[in-house]
């Protein structure tokens, strides 16, 4: 089963740089989840994400602001 990471961005905020990091550091050791960086300025926003960084697991909020690699890495892991 796909499982899928959606992290909210925006251009203005300035831990959002270190949220791409953290991502792309991650997200090649679960090839089992698709991850989408999702920028709040070029779309929607679900009422759910009300600040960025904001990282949502199959439509779920798994985190507000950026958590720790070990964190997001337990977190995918249990999926």
């Amino acid at each position: 089963m796909m499982h899928k990471l959606q992290v909210y961005v925006a251009e203005d905020c300035w831990s959002c740089r270190e949220t791409h990091r953290i991502v792309a550091d991650i997200s090649p050791q679960f090839p089992q989840v698709q991850v989408e960086m999702l920028d709040l300025e070029n779309g929607s926003q679900p009422p759910n994400v009300f600040a960025v960084p904001t990282y949502l697991l199959d439509g779920r909020v798994i985190f507000l602001g950026n958590p720790t690699r070990e964190q997001l890495r337990l977190k995918l892991a249990t999926v």
